[in-house]
């Protein structure tokens, strides 16, 4: 992480810095939210899918700027894809995003910890990186950033994680552009789609 970069992001005052909190808090409320639903409702959401993808389709796909980020895992190819193949990639891509996470989260058990460094702005205040660590007892924090876009309507909104190091939207860029340059978009479309339906 760049001192420099930090040391800015604190010390500026300019309209992008002051804006910078709402990033770090936007991402604070959306994992607290999701943290106190699961305990309140974990045995019913255990039991019912429905109530389960409700939840967090209406808890965290707002705070994903899922536009930007089907753009960048499709890279050359969405300029090819037709409006319609677009739609469905971002719809289904969604859907998957939203069965996974889903599943993911009945891995929390209460142990966990999510600890905040500095917020650091970059692209002329557009684009926020909120670094976090996930504390496990008893293994070491793993670094988990949060890259955020700021919106024409000057909400945030994820448009990448990186966990280590390692950014989820360049492995889904390199996973699906290896399976459309050998199947095509259509083939991938109808993958997702078969995926998603594994879930339910």
């Amino acid at each position: 992480m760049c001192p420099a970069l930090v040391g800015l992001a604190l010390g500026a005052i300019s309209p992008a810095v002051q804006a910078a909190p709402a990033a770090d808090e936007m991402i604070r409320s959306t994992v607290s939210g999701l943290i106190l639903e699961l305990s309140e409702r974990r045995l019913e959401l255990e039991s019912d899918e429905a109530a389960l993808y409700t939840m967090v389709d209406k808890l965290v796909v707002p705070h994903i700027a899922l536009g930007k980020i089907s753009k960048l895992i499709l890279g050359s190819h969405w300029k090819s894809a037709s409006e319609v193949q677009r739609e469905h990639f971002t719809v289904g891509f969604k859907d998957l995003l939203i069965r996974s996470y889903a599943t993911a989260m009945f891995e929390y058990t209460g142990q966990e910890e999510l600890r905040y460094r500095p917020i650091i702005i970059k692209g002329g205040g557009r684009i926020a990186v909120v670094p976090t660590d996930v504390v496990i007892p008893g293994q070491a924090p793993i670094p988990v950033d949060y890259y955020c876009l700021r919106d024409e309507s000057e909400a945030w909104k994820i448009y990448d994680i990186q966990i280590d190091g390692i950014s989820l939207i360049l492995s889904y860029r390199n996973q699906y552009g290896q399976y459309i340059d050998t199947h095509g978009l259509d083939a991938l479309l109808e993958s997702l789609q078969s995926r998603t339906a594994e879930f339910k």
